[in-house]
């Protein structure tokens, strides 16, 4: 069996459920990324204690649009509906096919893990990308200092190809 702690798993087709959340939409210069992060889930996490709203998920960061600006949303899943604070609003994760790699070392080489899926779908008979991808960060930096360490879940929503 392949070690799970490889620069990028195997790549797993799962049927997720869809996730109620709470997040912020930024757009940023690419190298600006790990910085608005921080400030995103702070001002996500503040509005859900502002309402008494737990997160029922580790963070996690949805992509919109890559290049040198990165139109991304960060945030948390939760249970409870959220009320718009700010820049904070109620979005959600969609339900349906998914290919899922977990990511394990730096976030500077996610792009790999990235990169290996969308070979995958381009290889995929039955699939293509339906959205943007998301990553769901499973290791806490700021508990594990050393970011190879790190486990970071890589999620590319998918559909159906038509005509076959």
């Amino acid at each position: 069996m392949p070690d799970p702690r490889g620069p990028s798993s195997k790549i797993e087709l799962r049927v997720l459920r869809g996730h109620r959340t709470a997040t912020m939409r930024v757009e940023v210069d690419q190298t600006a990324i790990s910085l608005a992060m921080g400030d995103v889930m702070r001002h996500v996490h503040e509005a859900l204690g502002k309402q008494n709203v737990k997160a029922t998920s580790a963070p996690f960061a949805r992509y919109h649009a890559l290049g040198p600006t990165v139109d991304f949303e960060a945030g948390v899943m939760v249970d409870e509906v959220v009320v718009p604070d700010g820049d904070v609003k109620p979005s959600s994760l969609p339900s349906g096919p998914a290919a899922i790699a977990v990511h394990a070392g730096p976030y500077e080489s996610l792009s790999g893990t990235h990169e290996a899926i969308r070979t995958w779908l381009e290889a995929s008979p039955d699939y293509v990308a339906n959205g943007g991808p998301w990553e769901l960060y499973l290791t806490d930096p700021s508990a594990e200092p050393d970011p190879s360490m790190c486990l970071t879940e890589v999620i590319f929503p998918l559909k159906p190809k038509s005509g076959g």
